[in-house]
Formats: C-alpha cells, sequence, structure tokens
C-alpha cells in the first residue's frame, strides 16, 4: 500500500508541475460500473441450484491529461470502485425423523460480493471524426483492494435474516489488467468541456489467495458507463 501511495503521489505531482501548460486538462468523473468475475467454472450438478450473474456498482475518481500532438493525448486516472456480483442458492432440507413428522425446510440464499478497489489507468488517447470530438483510449490499469465483503440474506420458509460477513483477508490486494473506451467530448467553452464514455476492465490477475471450482481462479471483469468534466 506504501509503494502505491508514493507512486500517486510522484504521478500527482509531475502533473501539477505542469498544471500551468495549456496541455494539462484535469477533472472529475463518476458512473456505473456493471462488473462480473470469471476464471472458474461451477461443478455440473451444483448449477441447478446455484447461479452467479453480474451486478451494478458505482465508481469516481479524477483524472489528468497531457496532451502529447493534435489528437493523441496521454491520460492518468485516480478511480475509487466498487466490482460486484450477484449470488443466488435455493435448496430444501427434508427432516426424515421416525418420531417426527416429516418435515421440509426451503431455504432461499440471495448475496452479492463486493470489492472496494483503487484503481489507477493510465492510457493512450486518441481523437478523432467532427473536431476530435470522438476518441479511443486503453492501457493498462493496477487496482489496490481496499475492502471486500460478502452480503447476504437467506429467506426460510417466508421469514428473512441477512449478514455481512468481511472477506478482504481472502483476496489479493493488488489486480492487474487492461482497459479500452469509447467516448465523445462535448466543448462548452475553450476552458470546459463534459465527456461521456463507455469502458472495458479487463483483469488479467488472479485476485483469490485459495482455489476456486475447478482449481480455477477468480478474475476482475468490468463494464463502466462515465460521465465526466474536463477544465484546462
Amino acid at each position: 500500500m506504501r509503494k502505491l501511495l508514493l507512486s500517486i503521489l510522484f504521478l500527482l505531482t509531475s502533473f501539477l508541475n505542469y498544471s500551468q501548460d495549456s496541455k494539462i486538462k484535469y477533472g472529475i468523473q463518476a458512473g456505473l460500473n456493471y462488473s462480473d468475475f470469471r476464471g472458474y467454472d461451477i461443478p455440473d450438478g451444483l448449477d441447478f441450484f446455484y447461479s452467479d450473474s453480474p451486478a451494478f456498482a458505482f465508481l469516481g475518481g479524477i483524472n489528468f491529461e497531457y496532451q502529447i500532438k493534435e489528437r493523441l493525448s496521454l491520460k492518468l486516472e485516480i478511480n475509487y470502485e466498487r466490482k460486484s456480483q450477484k449470488l443466488h442458492t435455493k435448496y430444501q432440507i427434508i427432516n426424515e425423523t421416525p418420531i417426527i413428522d416429516d418435515e421440509i425446510g426451503e431455504f432461499e440464499v440471495k448475496a452479492k460480493r463486493n470489492y472496494d478497489y483503487l484503481v489507477l489507468p493510465l492510457m493512450v488517447k486518441y481523437n478523432f471524426g467532427n473536431k476530435n470530438s470522438f476518441y479511443v483510449n486503453g492501457g493498462p490499469f493496477i487496482g489496490y483492494l481496499l475492502k471486500s465483503n460478502l452480503e447476504d440474506k437467506e429467506y426460510e420458509n417466508g421469514s428473512l435474516a441477512s449478514r455481512t460477513e468481511e472477506t478482504t483477508n481472502n483476496n489479493n490486494r493488488t489486480d492487474l489488467g487492461l482497459s479500452i473506451g469509447l467516448g465523445k467530448s462535448i466543448k462548452i467553452n475553450e476552458k470546459n468541456s463534459i465527456f461521456i464514455e463507455i469502458r472495458e476492465n479487463l483483469g488479467l490477475s488472479n485476485t483469490s489467495k485459495y482455489k476456486v471450482w475447478g482449481n480455477g481462479e477468480i478474475k476482475t471483469n468490468s463494464f463502466n458507463l462515465i460521465v465526466g468534466y474536463s477544465l484546462n
């Protein structure tokens, strides 16, 4: 964590040293995050009563952009990003004790995995189209896990019980991957603009300390819808 904070401080200092340069833009952004996890397969037979699926969450952060050429720039972001996944289990328990009449207990568990990351994408951005208002960008990202938890709600014969379990120590702190996005800038005036972007983030490293089903891994995967504001 200390090395990551020092790296962030160094990058921020480098950008701020050139903040008076007209080639520098900086701003803020926020948006929706639609995420899932991959790298494993649910074993045959278990998928009858267990499933997982993508979930919506959120992100927000700041950005810095350095203009290299007319259409080419380098962009650094620092984002707080939640990556989530929904889990669902439904099963029955039958009591076959001879002394007691047979009873059936129906259970349903709806849960959500939440992973809160500090994410630093460093991307090359290329503008094109009418007045260079459209752009594509891409590059590597590094994520640092701040915390993770498992929220579940268990329904037993109509009654509800809920709990939250912290799972941070079950995961590797660092996540590495690639980001690629497509967006459009809308100029307000000479110094101000807003932008909207769709982005795919593909995690390449195993985030779990332990093996999962099929001797698999847990890798992140998220799709962003981002709206931001830039000032130069």
